[in-house]
């Protein structure tokens, strides 16, 4: 690994290899333009280096390239839809104790819409280790069995997204995080999730919650309520994706689509696309109204969703 050159104590990070780098560019892009004051570095984390276009690099995203693929290949970790660059980020709190105190993991598929995101770095931890949202299926079912835990005959309520995870680097070292999880899995539990499922199984329900506004994850699904929520950062999370609407219909913003096409037409790209409709391709008419009245049912749970946080850099304990 080479050593970032700044002297911040704070990191956002991305894990991907050159299949999500152009995503995961976009995403880092968004941050590097959005974020204001910006006092955290922003690394594209891999194992193989990966070229950063030089006005990227003007704006401080940065290629780290970590010499793990092996070691982590040699734990054998599921890998059905999860490639394994992913699992990088477990190691990254360790890999990188000496130079960060918090580490801001995004997914690839993230966009900000925030200038505060710095903030995000202090929100209070209490005495956990790590700061995640809710996963969207427990926005329309709090009390839906996990069967993650149930598998386990864990009563633990609790299942986090691990798209936007904050992990404070001493506690999550101090407490052998990286351990739990490897032997959880090495113990033959099934997971659903994968890595995801990893880190909730470890922590079992015990870490901060974070407004789910710093993890929207209805962005296609429930674009009215969507709106109502005034997402502070988006989570493009299963199908279909941005970049998508100009093959499907989708419920995205014109301009997320817009900006997606534009940025990833300037790069050399798996992922780029040229459209013909302003804004992509939108549902017919009858998938209108269909997603109308799916909004209206999932109304009251969304309320209950919103009203588990006053602030939006308020964690539940």
């Amino acid at each position: 690994m080479d050593n970032p050159s700044s002297t911040m104590r704070k990191a956002l990070v991305y894990t991907v290899d050159e299949r999500e780098r152009a995503i995961a560019l976009f995403s880092a892009w968004k941050v590097a333009t959005v974020a204001k004051p910006r006092d955290f570095d922003i690394l594209i984390c891999s194992f193989e280096p990966l070229a950063i276009p030089a006005h990227l690099s003007a704006l401080g995203i940065r290629n780290v390239v970590f010499d793990l693929h092996d070691k982590i290949s040699a734990e054998n970790l599921p890998q059905i839809w999860l490639p394994l660059i992913t699992y990088l980020r477990l190691w990254l709190p360790d890999a990188l104790r000496l130079r960060y105190d918090r580490l801001l993991y995004l997914d690839a598929d993230t966009y900000l819409v925030s200038p505060d995101l710095s903030h995000l770095f202090e929100v209070d931890l209490g005495p956990h280790v790590l700061a995640a949202a809710l996963d969207k299926m427990q926005w329309e079912n709090p009390n839906r069995p996990i069967l993650d835990f149930a598998a386990q005959g864990m009563n633990v309520r609790r299942y986090l997204n691990a798209g936007v995870c904050l992990f404070d680097v001493e506690g999550y070292n101090a407490r052998n995080l990286l351990g739990q999880m490897l032997e959880i899995h090495r113990a033959g539990a099934k997971l659903q999730h994968h890595d995801q499922s990893l880190i909730n199984l470890a922590t079992k329900g015990h870490w901060a919650e974070l407004s789910p506004r710093w993890n929207w994850q209805w962005t296609s699904r429930f674009p009215g309520l969507t709106e109502r929520a005034d997402p502070l950062l988006h989570h493009f999370g299963g199908a279909p994706k941005p970049w998508d609407a100009a093959r499907r219909p989708t419920n995205f913003s014109g301009p997320i689509v817009e900006e997606y096409a534009t940025f990833l037409s300037l790069e050399d790209s798996i992922h780029r696309f040229e459209t013909n409709h302003y804004g992509g391709l939108r549902p017919s008419i009858p998938a209108q109204i269909k997603g109308l009245v799916d909004s209206a049912l999932a109304y009251r749970h969304f309320r209950k969703l919103m009203k588990r946080h006053t602030d939006a850099f308020e964690t539940r304990l």
